[in-house]
């Protein structure tokens, strides 16, 4: 009989005086023994480990890193870009496959780059998506990766010691074999066999372990912590897939609402309705009344909501700002616009906060599938392309999802993706439109208006890839892009006798936060040889509300420099006196929409007469913008308008279009100076 089948035998049985711990002790001998005969083996040892470490911290590395690239692929569901990354990473001869998960497990992306027999080591991290402030949960990456070259290294140099200890490591296994059986194996299996279950149903169970030794008493804790816990799985478990301020599921919820729908409903032709709401203008309530009002304003929308649904819909607070509302089932499209337009009209009651009525406002994007459609895991993105287009085109209205609203989806992602070729391959041009003295009909000033001619979609409006620039953090580059022309054109301004000649540039809101602006300015006039006072910085009102800290030393390093600053668009944002002296302003410029009824509508007149006014006492210049007909120019002179921008006296064009204009108005040479840097190189990369 087998040494040790005895205690095997007896094991079952409660013995009180029998020690796990000194029983390890009588089992580790041999293991001490063989230790012996390993010693001179340490250094080849140490250094195999401290390889697989490397390897081991090399690859959670890649994890960390890919993780970061992929959290906002995957939380918008762009899929093919998830699998992209995936395929990068296995250049890597050690990984053999990679797979991305979402939040609720699901295998969303799986690469196998080399089948291998050998054993794998798998490394997990998490997947965060920050939006603003709040980071949310998306999934997880797993990278499966081979140690084996390591092993097969180590194995041919540890051969000959490995078979010295054969015999002494078989004893030692057999010992601790017996050893773990007996005093660890069966207690183990007992609680591991409750957690199982616990974990199949949700329910806690107790361990079915009768010894008196210390895992006897480990078992007994553990069935204590099991009753203790019973009642918090479950509260745990609605917690993580509930919105703890609203109450309502959470994103985490949606895709297992999505997978019960397609299986529940009653035919697979069943038409399911998605409504992605966004509420307008969110940030604002915040900004203006506090978080703490702001969440109250959320638990309102969300008992709105709550009370506007029939029992069968499925509402959620997907995070922010951000709702879904889930009909299962609606006749027709028309219906579930309907639906649609009832929910905007619950939102849109007022809400008391701060003793002051809070309009709501949201726009909706709907999308409306069969149950059947294999397209109805992806409605969160079809609602979300309609989404975008009811916020840019016309917010606080439902826009219904269609082949045409794709298509424009379509589109503006090829944009988006074609923009850095844009730039390295000099695609974006720079025009300039004149501005005139209104009396002398000199020119004093030029636009810089950026265009964009793509090899295949022609001449793209500036109102449709501006957006785009911005949303794919282009916006610092573009303003470099803009600059560098500017100061050439300047330099080229100079050399054709027009040295007076100022260029104003437009800078979106973003690069009002670029403390390091200024520097970046100084820098390219010095390159130049222009003076920066001849660089004119045109702002828009919303940009300077949205920071007006960050924006007023911004605007006052610029300034310091000499450069002008002007207000664009005056009177269709923010604006007041309030904000007009706060700020290091020199020009404003009257935005065309006051200009285009002039002379006709007396309205406009006094709102042009009472903005002239305000200019006149705070020593600000005035430029009416979009003039085109020359009775609105003398309207602009009567009521004391000193400049003018318009098509009546020059469309947007090309430099070297504007230069022979000058040359024509003023005689002279067109002259063009010919070692100007060229600005395509800068931007290549």
């Amino acid at each position: 009989m087998m040494p040790g089948a005895d205690e095997m035998n007896d094991s079952t049985k409660p013995t009180p005086s029998r020690s796990v711990v000194r029983a390890m002790i009588w089992a580790t001998v041999p293991v001490l023994l063989l230790v012996q005969l390993l010693a001179s083996a340490g250094v080849e040892v140490s250094s195999f480990w401290s390889q697989i470490k490397q390897l081991d911290a090399r690859i959670a590395r890649v994890a960390e890193s890919r993780a970061e690239l992929i959290a906002e692929p995957l939380w918008k569901m762009r899929y093919d870009q998830v699998t992209s990354v995936l395929n990068e990473i296995m250049h890597d001869e050690t990984i053999a496959a990679a797979a991305v998960y979402d939040d609720t497990g699901v295998a969303i992306a799986r690469v196998v780059a080399r089948p291998t027999a050998q054993a794998l080591t798998e490394v997990s991290r998490p997947i965060a998506y920050r939006n603003g402030n709040i980071a949310v949960q998306a999934g997880r990456i797993v990278i499966a990766y081979s140690s084996a070259s390591l092993y097969v290294g180590a194995g041919s140099r540890l051969g000959l010691l490995l078979v010295v200890g054969l015999l002494g490591t078989l004893a030692t296994v057999i010992a601790m074999r017996i050893s773990a059986n007996i005093f660890i194996g069966k207690p183990l299996a007992a609680m591991m066999s409750a957690i199982q279950r616990s974990k199949q149903d949700g329910r806690a169970y107790p361990a079915d372990v009768k010894s008196s030794n210390e895992f006897g008493q480990l078992a007994n804790a553990f069935n204590a912590m099991q009753h203790t816990t019973s009642g918090a799985l479950d509260r745990l478990g609605h917690m993580a897939s509930h919105d703890p301020l609203t109450g309502l599921p959470n994103r985490r919820s949606l895709s297992e609402r999505l997978v019960t729908l397609s299986r529940n409903a009653g035919s697979p032709d069943a038409l399911i309705a998605f409504n992605f709401i966004d509420l307008d203008d969110f940030k604002g309530i915040n900004d203006t009344f506090g978080h703490d009002a702001g969440d109250r304003f959320l638990v309102h929308i969300s008992e709105r909501l709550r009370n506007t649904v029939e029992p069968q819909d499925w509402v959620a607070r997907l995070g922010g700002d951000e709702f879904v509302v889930i009909r299962p089932e609606v006749s027709n499209e028309a219906a579930a616009r309907t639906f649609a337009r009832q929910l905007l009209e619950a939102i849109s009651a007022p809400i008391l906060l701060h003793d002051k009525q809070v309009v709501p406002r949201a726009s909706i994007g709907l999308a409306v599938r069969r149950a059947g459609d294999p397209e109805l895991s992806h409605l969160p993105a079809l609602a979300d392309i309609a989404l975008y287009h009811a916020k840019s085109k016309a917010p606080g209205t439902v826009a219904v999802l269609d082949e045409a609203l794709q298509r424009d989806y379509r589109r503006r992602r090829d944009l988006e993706l074609a923009i850095p070729t844009g730039f390295s391959e000099g695609q974006f041009e720079v025009w300039y439109q004149s501005q005139v003295d209104l009396v002398t009909q000199d020119v004093v000033g030029l636009e810089a208006l950026i265009r964009w001619r793509h090899p295949e979609h022609g001449v793209i409006s500036p109102g449709e890839f501006l957006p785009l620039i911005e949303r794919s953090g282009s916006n610092a580059r573009l303003t470099r892009y803009v600059l560098t022309d500017a100061c050439r054109a300047l330099q080229q301004l100079a050399a054709a006798g027009r040295p007076q000649i100022r260029i104003a540039i437009n800078l979106p809101p973003s690069e009002l936060a670029d403390h390091s602006l200024a520097a970046e300015l100084r820098e390219t006039c010095e390159r130049f040889g222009v003076a920066p006072a001849l660089l004119e910085l045109e702002i828009t009102e919303g940009s300077l509300i949205n920071n007006i800290a960050s924006a007023s030393d911004t605007l006052r390093r610029l300034r310091r420099l000499g450069a002008t600053i002007a207000l664009d668009d005056f009177g269709t944002g923010y604006s007041s006196l309030a904000h007009l002296r706060r700020f290091p302003l020199d020009k404003v410029k009257i935005d065309k929409a006051f200009i285009r009824e002039i002379p006709a509508s007396a309205e406009d007149k006094a709102i042009v007469g009472v903005i002239a006014s305000l200019a006149g006492t705070l020593e600000l210049t005035l430029v009416a913008e979009g003039i085109e007909r020359a009775e609105q120019a003398q309207a602009m002179r009567e009521m004391g308008v000193r400049l003018g921008q318009g098509f009546l006296y020059h469309k947007p064009q090309p430099l070297h279009a504007v230069l022979r204009g000058l040359a024509r108005a003023g005689g002279g040479e067109d002259r063009v100076l010919a070692d100007s840097p060229s600005i395509a190189p800068e931007f290549a990369a």
